[in-house]
């Protein structure tokens, strides 16, 4: 009976080759489009789907087509939001409506010389530099976990602050670390020298390939990252899960991890703790807070080491950076007054 179906099936194979051919391409062809969503990661998809429903709600609201969108049409929307929205956000609603065209099979052609024009333009006349974050240096952090209470929930905020700017974290990547090794999920390994982050995927690494990162000790054990990690572990008696979570007032560990959000509201409640014991005002402290950000533990570090005159590509290396423009931006803001002419004109 067994070679009966084996030899049958072998027969189909034979007498209809094209059937077979099409199954396997139309297989092929739904494993292409699983993989092309992938190409970027979940938070642009979002975003470039949330672009093209705005855009296309324009369109309805106004009579036009949305798909496929005449030139002229898009560069409406775009003069329409110039005022409303950032340029950097109109910029990236751009390449979304042209690629959801691409992905349709339309050609949107926005490299007319009216429509280049405009769009520079538009861009000039808008455009203004992004706010950023100031960086958290090493005084500043230092002033930070020492103003943290000596509780449970200022063990972890101490913990969270000095290993998130020993290695460069960025928030997401800092709230999503797990004590022990898990199938896809980047953590913390504990070794003699010091703690070895593993990042299983990064905003620069969408083909998760992963990444490592050292933390070695401090030399103070009060600002050590290691320590303070460790005491963090000590105290929450955490064994695996989430690192970084949620406690309840009653120093209740929640199961769950820590929020990016969380992370840039701890860093905020750190400097402001800080300010408050300087003497400020509560409104001072509060006004000086929120010049920091989750970011500030990444730029602090590259900016704090780079004024201590580390090696650019070190940092470099820290941060991740595929290119060294990136790196160099952090450079140069650490070493504004390293070897300054002005300083050496004798003033």
């Amino acid at each position: 009976m067994g070679n009966h179906l084996i030899s049958l099936e072998n027969s189909v194979a034979i007498e209809h080759p094209s059937a077979l051919i099409s199954i396997d391409i139309e297989r092929f062809a739904d494993q292409a489009r699983d993989y092309a969503a992938l190409a970027r990661s979940a938070n642009t998809r979002r975003a470039y789907a949330s672009d093209v429903w705005a855009f296309e709600a324009w369109c309805e609201a106004r009579g036009a087509c949305a798909l496929p969108a005449a030139p002229g049409i898009l560069l409406g929307y775009l003069m329409d939001h110039a005022s409303t929205l950032k340029v950097a956000t109109l910029r990236r609603r751009l390449v979304a409506i042209r690629e959801h065209h691409a992905a349709a099979g339309y050609v949107l052609n926005t490299s007319s010389p009216a429509f280049r024009d405009t769009w520079v333009g538009l861009q000039r006349a808008h455009g203004q530099p992004a706010a950023k974050k100031r960086p958290l240096m090493t005084m500043e952090l230092r002033r930070a976990v020492e103003a943290l209470p000596r509780t449970l929930t200022g063990k972890r905020d101490r913990a969270l602050i000095l290993v998130g700017f020993a290695a460069a974290l960025r928030r997401s990547e800092l709230a999503s670390l797990e004590i022990a090794q898990s199938d896809g999920a980047s953590w913390i390994e504990e070794r003699s020298d010091g703690l070895v982050i593993h990042l299983a995927r990064t905003k620069t690494d969408q083909k998760g390939e992963g990444a490592e990162i050292g933390v070695p000790y401090g030399s103070n054990p009060e600002t050590c990252p290691v320590r303070t990690y460790r005491a963090w572990l000590k105290a929450s008696k955490l064994k695996a899960g989430p690192a970084f979570r949620p406690i309840a007032r009653n120093d209740r560990i929640r199961d769950r991890a820590l929020t990016g959000k969380s992370v840039a509201t701890i860093v905020k409640s750190a400097v402001e703790a800080a300010a408050l014991a300087d003497g400020d005002t509560p409104r001072q402290a509060a006004k000086k807070a929120a010049a920091y950000a989750g970011h500030s533990l990444r730029s602090g570090l590259a900016t704090s080491a780079a004024a201590n005159d580390a090696p650019g590509h070190a940092i470099q290396r820290q941060l991740r950076h595929r290119k060294f423009d990136t790196t160099a931006g952090y450079i140069r803001s650490g070493q504004l007054f390293r070897q300054n002419p002005a300083g050496m004109a004798g003033l």
